[in-house]
């Protein structure tokens, strides 16, 4: 039986949800890096896995919705009904051999809700970032004949997931699950030639605007062995073939004059509105393995390799390399049960995670380090929990010419778990 009631905290979820589609239309990080590819691949994790550097295709949890493992969600209750959402901060400083800058974004990072079907079945829904484009980067240069040019890129926009999650469970130990998500969104890059000490010398703008709306399959299993009464090993496997996404693409090239601020505009060199083509997101997989002692600590790692060398957008081969990630976190709660040291109940989280990005630019190999830390705080005679997550992390360098980011992220979550299919009894 669903209850009349509605407390503050799925209450406070549903708003999230109602503004989301504001939030996730806006410009939600600045690295250059967004600049390739299909953007800043999202960490595709939720508060609970997010402070433990990501760790999750071998972890399963009642009270948390684990979607980067389909075959997870199998471990929800068979009464509960869960929410969760999150909203993420993120201040980045990019550093050069010549110069440093900071910025700071908010946004919404996730909202997902799952439930029971069958006794085998449990099936969630959601709404995420896949992937991510801000930048401006602009540099002067001195030009033979036309005198001093600036150059600026700028982009914007991403890829957003809306998913439908099934877990099924085969036999006692042995769960599989599929994620059927439906990819959408623009990423609009634009790069543009000014004469800032002449009126007279002709600027030039060319703007690329690439839209997404297709589905994508995604696949996991999990198999959970017991070893003592209360101590179980949980081992995972997750999978996504090469999937060729459909996608137009609007470019249009212009030239302009520029004076006193203003915009002047002046002929259309080329435009080819509403090109038909696909985006070709490549094959990936990945292993995980878990180990938790029910109600007292859970460790894991994974490792994910994803094939990006077979990147094609309109047929057109990016300067990608293949990607890995290595993960591994742990979580301790001291002692559940105790009421009266609240310190006690807090569920303490650390993680690691190194990252070798799908990046070669300039002979270099870019690489990104981070750890994380974060608690999950329970609210009072319910089950549910406040997650806080932090991570700090590097990625790229200041060689040969490249960028350096340093990120703090900070990750603010709701894990709501009510009772709403209890069959009431009357005497």
């Amino acid at each position: 039986m669903i209850p009349k009631r509605c407390n503050f905290l799925s209450l406070l979820l549903f708003l999230l949800l109602f503004f989301s589609g504001n939030v996730f239309a806006q410009t939600r990080i600045t690295s250059p890096y967004s600049r390739f590819g299909i953007g800043d691949l999202t960490n595709n994790t939720n508060a609970w896995n997010f402070a433990m550097g990501g760790t999750s295709i071998g972890l399963r949890n009642p009270t948390h919705i684990n979607y980067a493992n389909p075959a997870s969600y199998t471990a929800f209750d068979s009464t509960s009904f869960l929410f969760e959402g999150g909203l993420i901060m993120n201040y980045v400083t990019l550093k050069t051999d010549l110069q440093t800058a900071s910025r700071t974004f908010g946004s919404v990072a996730y909202l997902t809700f799952g439930f029971p079907v069958t006794k085998w079945w449990r099936t969630t829904l959601g709404l995420l970032p896949y992937s991510n484009v801000g930048y401006n980067i602009s540099f002067d240069q001195v030009v033979a004949g036309a005198g001093f040019v600036r150059r600026i890129y700028a982009g914007s926009g991403g890829i957003n997931r809306f998913f439908w999650g099934n877990g099924f469970k085969l036999t006692k130990n042995l769960s599989i699950g599929i994620n059927a998500s439906y990819l959408f969104g623009s990423m609009i890059r634009e790069a543009s030639s000014t004469f800032p000490d002449s009126a007279y010398y002709i600027n030039f703008r060319e703007s690329n605007d690439v839209s997404i709306s297709d589905f994508y399959f995604d696949y996991g299993i999990q198999y959970t062995a017991k070893i003592k009464k209360d101590l179980r090993m949980t081992s995972g496997a997750i999978f996504g073939a090469n999937t060729k996404i459909n996608a137009k693409t609007d470019y249009l090239a212009t030239t302009y004059f520029s004076a006193h601020g203003t915009e002047y505009p002046k002929d259309t060199i080329a435009s080819m509105p509403g090109i038909s083509g696909t985006i070709t997101i490549p094959l990936m997989f990945g292993l995980g393995v878990g180990f938790d002692k029910t109600d007292k600590w859970l460790a894991g790692a994974d490792f994910k390799w994803q094939n990006w060398k077979n990147f094609k957008a309109f047929d057109i081969s990016d300067s990608l390399v293949n990607s890995f990630q290595i993960r591994a976190g742990f979580e301790i709660i001291p002692d559940l049960n105790n009421y009266t040291n609240y310190l006690k109940r807090i569920r303490y989280r650390m993680g690691l995670k190194y990252n070798s990005t799908y990046l070669d630019l300039r002979g270099k190999h870019l690489n990104e380090y981070a750890i994380s830390l974060g608690f999950g705080l329970p609210f009072r005679g319910i089950k549910s929990l406040l997650n806080l997550s932090g991570e700090f992390g590097t990625r790229g360098t200041t060689q040969s010419g490249l960028i350096k980011e340093t990120y703090i992220n900070m990750v603010v979550g709701f894990s709501i778990d009510e009772k709403w299919f209890v069959k009431r009894k009357y005497y």
